[in-house]
């Protein structure tokens, strides 16, 4: 309820921004940039962990480049892609357990506002 643990995704053509705590445009601290070109808009999705043994949140956005960092890296962690399991296949599994989630991302092209995703 307190906005403590929220994310905010604003996507402007092939740019996402996924930014700390609530906002309605991108600040100038406290937000990765990407580049989310080379995501299939089919697999477009963002996997989740809220304070886990080491960070506020860990976040995977699979298949997207990172073009600019302004958050503090030791709080908070940005992966590129999904885990593998052992036969070197990506999967969501590790966003699968509690305080984790994913979500798809596939339709963000038709939402007028950020995104807030919260625990």
């Amino acid at each position: 309820m307190d906005k403590k643990q929220c994310i905010t995704v604003i996507t402007h053509g092939e740019t996402r921004y996924i930014i700390n705590g609530e906002h309605n445009s991108i600040p100038k601290t406290d937000y990765i940039k990407i580049d989310k070109s080379g995501i299939d808009p089919i697999g477009d999705e963002i996997g989740i962990c809220w304070k886990n043994e080491n960070y506020e949140w860990e976040l995977v956005n699979h298949q997207s480049k990172i073009l600019e960092v302004k958050l503090d890296t030791l709080k908070y962690k940005f992966n590129t892609s999904w885990e593998k399991d052992k036969y070197g296949i990506p999967n969501s599994k590790k966003y699968h357990k509690p305080n984790c989630g994913t979500i798809d991302l596939l339709n963000m092209k038709i939402y007028d506002e950020p995104i807030l995703l919260e625990n």
